[in-house]
């Protein structure tokens, strides 16, 4: 272990320049903090560059095990300069630098039993993470982002996921029409959530094959050109609420295949 004390130390430049999109795409690095992030990191297949912490954290002895099994360069540095690097207002006072672990469409696995989750142009990170947490519990075979949906590496969307990144293999970056390349190619069958006159209830649909839900943004839902491509479904609601978060449609979604077919 290293002791860093400067914030014009190199390493720390560049852990404070991966808060920004730019860098996280330049370098092919993002930044994971907090206990049960780094944890799940060291024990994944995940790549990792280098470990940050304070001495504070060494007070909790999980924390100080799991430093020592950590199989990268380490460096302590003090609060103040962990501050710097982290946007949290309560710092965990852990955080790696982390390689990217995104893959191509080419590189799935589909199957007879795959369930792949679609997100069009989303833009709240805590929806994301939460929708990668929803997907890795359901067990969906592989998360793909299109085009236009915030980064998926940006530090408050990795927070909200809690370490399930790395269970769910993910595309990003993905255009329409490769999209519906691919799941033609696959027999990937398309669901997707829209009020519709034609929109079958979400239960009345039939999972138990390999299939697809795609689910769009907060604002617009999903592109028409997706749509059109895509068989409706609707969550019923029963009091006054004009809509579901998209988060939680989408996780009653998941919950219904698996309903559908382990129980």
């Amino acid at each position: 272990m290293e002791q860093i004390n400067s914030l014009s130390n190199a390493k720390v430049k560049l852990a404070v320049s991966l808060q920004q999109k730019k860098y996280r795409d330049k370098y092919n690095l993002f930044l994971l903090e907090g206990l049960r992030n780094v944890e799940m990191a060291v024990f994944s297949d995940v790549k990792i560059d280098m470990c940050f912490y304070t001495p504070e954290i060494l007070q909790n002895p999980r924390a100080e095990k799991l430093i020592e099994k950590i199989n990268c360069p380490v460096y302590e540095i003090s609060e103040h300069i962990y501050t710097k690097i982290s946007d949290t207002k309560s710092p965990q006072g852990i955080m790696l630098v982390v390689q990217k672990n995104n893959c191509a469409l080419s590189d799935l696995n589909i199957n007879e039993e795959s369930f792949v989750v679609i997100l069009d142009r989303l833009q709240d990170p805590g929806n994301i993470g939460t929708l990668i947490r929803t997907s890795d519990a359901m067990g969906a075979t592989a998360i793909i982002c299109l085009n236009g949906t915030v980064d998926i590496f940006a530090p408050k969307v990795v927070r909200s996921a809690m370490g399930s990144m790395f269970n769910v293999p993910f595309v990003v970056k993905v255009n329409k029409e490769d999209l519906l390349s691919f799941c033609q190619e696959n027999d990937l069958k398309l669901y997707a959530t829209a009020l519709d006159k034609q929109a079958k209830a979400v239960w009345n649909v039939d999972y138990k094959c390999k299939c697809g839900i795609i689910l769009g943004n907060e604002a617009n839902g999903i592109s028409d050109n997706l749509l059109s491509a895509t068989s409706k479904i609707y969550i019923p609601m029963m009091g006054n609420a004009e809509s579901l978060n998209v988060a939680v449609a989408g996780s009653m979604v998941m919950y219904e295949r698996q309903r559908q077919i382990n129980f």
